[in-house]
């Protein structure tokens, strides 16, 4: 039976960062090509074709910020990041090189959350 891309771990410069459940990797296309959304251009008699739109890929985590973890190295990612989402445990894998954190970070008391985000170019798919 295959495995599901369930619970996921999210690794930042080779560094696991401590994920809570919900973390979101968005602009998932064709692998290794830009991301592109199609919209469907419409005319009277239907649709004539679609056009393509740029969007950035995408990568958003919810994280335990720690003592062990520094919101301001993140901070400082910029065009240089390489962010691995995978199955945890292994299996599917998507990468995305060049990645930029987006900042702007807000930290909760109680557990200490905070959401991250990185965005980039596109993703690549693999599975081990």
């Amino acid at each position: 039976m295959a495995r599901i891309t369930g619970r996921i771990e999210v690794l930042v410069n080779g560094q696991l960062l401590l994920n809570k459940e919900g973390a979101i990797a968005r602009g998932i296309g064709i692998s290794g090509a830009p991301a592109l959304e199609l919209e469907a251009v419409i005319g009277d008699n239907g649709i004539h074709g679609f056009a393509e739109k740029p969007i950035a890929a995408e990568c958003e985590v919810t994280i335990t910020d720690r003592e062990d973890i520094s919101l301001s190295e993140l901070a400082e990612i910029r065009e240089t990041g390489t962010v691995i989402f995978r199955t945890a445990g292994g299996g599917k894998e998507y990468l995305m090189q060049n990645a930029t954190c987006t900042r702007n970070f807000e930290v909760t008391g109680g557990e200490g959350e905070t959401t991250v985000k990185f965005v980039g170019l596109k993703w690549v798919e693999s599975t081990s």
